[in-house]
């Protein structure tokens, strides 16, 4: 009983370490999207609901793969998860820029229950 408890307090353990980056980007500061166009000071974000102006500054911190980048990592076409503050005039100020974002595995349906 005791190594099935450990086996399971383990997978639980791998399985949200596995999704923490993704913490990130929940939240109404949070936006993911594909890249449509790409400039020097930031780039377009298509999301689900519309596409949104991304500004970076020199404080943004840019990561792929789980490893810092640069924001010449940023191309068009790309799925991208961006974490930051949105402006008065519409536009997103970027604090993290997760280049290559993929969205986690859906949950497995559960089947139906039987009487």
């Amino acid at each position: 009983m005791n190594r099935l408890r450990n086996v399971f307090a383990i997978a639980l353990l791998a399985s949200s370490l596995s999704f923490a980056h993704e913490a990130r980007l929940h939240g109404a500061n949070a936006f993911i999207g594909e890249v449509t166009a790409v400039a020097d000071n930031g780039f377009q974000l298509k999301t689900k609901t519309g596409t949104l102006k991304i500004n970076y500054s020199s404080k943004t911190k840019f990561e792929a793969n789980s490893k810092a980048s640069t924001k010449d990592a940023v191309k068009t076409g790309i799925k991208i998860g961006v974490a930051g503050s949105r402006l008065p005039n519409g536009e997103v100020m970027a604090n993290e820029v997760l280049i290559g974002y993929s969205d986690p595995p859906a949950a497995p349906k559960k089947a139906a229950h039987k009487h």
